[in-house]
């Protein structure tokens, strides 16, 4: 048996209230919208220079993410934001055809 999650909440009852289940909604929203301003502060650390004040910043930012990420009601799906695309995918580089050598060269401009 794998290690359980400590933070990990139980199902919402099906007798709890619409109003109160809306209102939990709401909240999980909030949540997610913070966990998405959270990650987008960890990217921003993440380019400043190297520094023991740095290292303390990330290691707060990524324990704030895990606290919010157990305490979301929905499954948090790791947010797929351009950087961490970047980070995923490998460099492509595209060689470009010099002008030198296109066949069709103009050599004489219109007037």
């Amino acid at each position: 048996m794998g290690p359980t999650n400590i933070f990990a909440r139980p199902p919402l009852p099906p007798t709890l209230s619409s109003d109160f289940r809306d209102s939990l909604r709401r909240a999980d929203k909030h949540l997610e919208q913070w966990i998405k301003v959270e990650h987008y502060r960890l990217h921003c650390a993440e380019q400043w220079p190297e520094s023991d004040y740095n290292e303390a910043v990330l290691a707060a930012i990524r324990s704030t993410l895990k606290t919010l990420e157990a305490t979301s009601l929905a499954p948090v799906v790791q947010p797929r934001c351009m950087v961490c695309a970047s980070l995923q995918a490998p460099a492509v580089v595209l060689e470009l055809p010099s002008r030198s050598h296109s066949p069709t060269a103009i050599t004489r401009l219109a007037a």
